[in-house]
This record gives structure tokens, C-alpha cells and sequence, in this order.
């Protein structure tokens, strides 16, 4: 099936804008929580207030991490090539004795998966094993993947 990579982008972009809100709306209610009269400390010992506030901070830098995200997709996006080989912002179609899957080489964000039609596309990093073994490989290339004691072959079928 071929893939269609501007639809694919928009709905990384979509995904990646719902996430900031959620991102924001968990801060703003974790900021609420840290700064409302029912977290004021009774004792020594009530730690409700600070760990409100622990809460509100990872929540703010989980935030900027996803602003950050859809910073460095765009930038990605707005300067990405067609080339032969695998870099950060192709689309790789891949196929294995389970069936094809698409994965997205990206910056950052791993682990975060859009849809297109039937099918989904899932974010991988450089970091990731199968990210790190994608790199600079070409359509027709295999690449296998060792995760435990499980061995997974996959041949680049397609990048977009």
C-alpha cells in the first residue's frame, strides 16, 4: 500500500498539537492544585503543598518538552529532501513475516503514533534500537533486531 507522507505529517502535527493541551491542561490543574488553600501544610509533617508543587513543575516541563516536539518536527519538516537513504523525517515502510509497518524517524517524541487510513504510523528516534539500525539503510536492505530473545527481520520496503 502506498503511503501518503503529506497526510501522514499533518496528522503527526495534528497529534502533536493535541498533546500540548493536554500537556497545558494537566499543568494548569497541577498549578491549581499547588496553589489552592487546601494545600497549605497543617504540620510539619503534611506534604501536600510540596508535592502539588513537585506535580505542577514536572507538568510545566512536561509541556515545554512537547512544544519542543512540535518545534523540532517542524523545522524537520520544512527543511526535509528526498534522498536514498534513511535520515531523520523519512517515513520507512517495512515489512517482516508479520506484515508491513510504518515508522517515522523522528528528533524526539518516540513512541507517539498518528493515523492515516488503516494505517499506523508509529514515531521512532535515532536512540531507539530500531531507529539506530535504520539509519543510512536504502530500499531492499534488511535489518535485524534482537530484542531479547527475539529476532525480528524487517527489509525497507519503501521511503517516503
Amino acid at each position: 500500500m502506498t503511503i501518503n507522507a503529506l497526510a501522514i505529517w499533518q496528522s503527526l502535527f495534528l497529534e502533536l498539537t493535541r498533546l500540548i493541551g493536554v500537556a497545558k491542561d494537566s499543568a494548569d490543574r497541577a498549578h491549581e492544585a499547588a496553589t489552592d488553600k487546601e494545600a497549605v501544610a497543617e504540620n510539619k509533617y503534611d506534604t501536600r503543598g510540596l508535592e502539588a508543587s513537585y506535580l505542577a513543575h514536572g507538568q510545566q516541563e512536561r509541556m515545554a518538552q512537547c512544544i519542543e516536539d512540535n518545534a523540532l518536527f517542524n523545522e524537520l519538516y520544512q527543511n526535509r529532501q528526498l534522498i536514498d537513504d534513511i535520515t531523520l523525517g523519512c517515513i520507512v515502510s517495512l515489512e517482516s513475516s508479520e506484515g508491513l509497518r510504518y515508522v517515522l524517524i523522528g528528533p524526539s517524541a518516540g513512541g507517539v503514533k498518528v493515523q492515516w487510513n488503516e494505517i499506523e504510523v508509529l514515531v521512532i528516534t535515532p536512540h531507539s534500537p530500531l531507529g539506530a539500525q535504520l539509519l543510512g539503510k536504502m530500499v531492499d536492505d534488511e535489518v535485524v533486531l534482537t530484542i531479547g530473545d527475539n529476532i525480528h527481520h524487517y527489509d525497507v520496503v519503501a521511503i517516503d
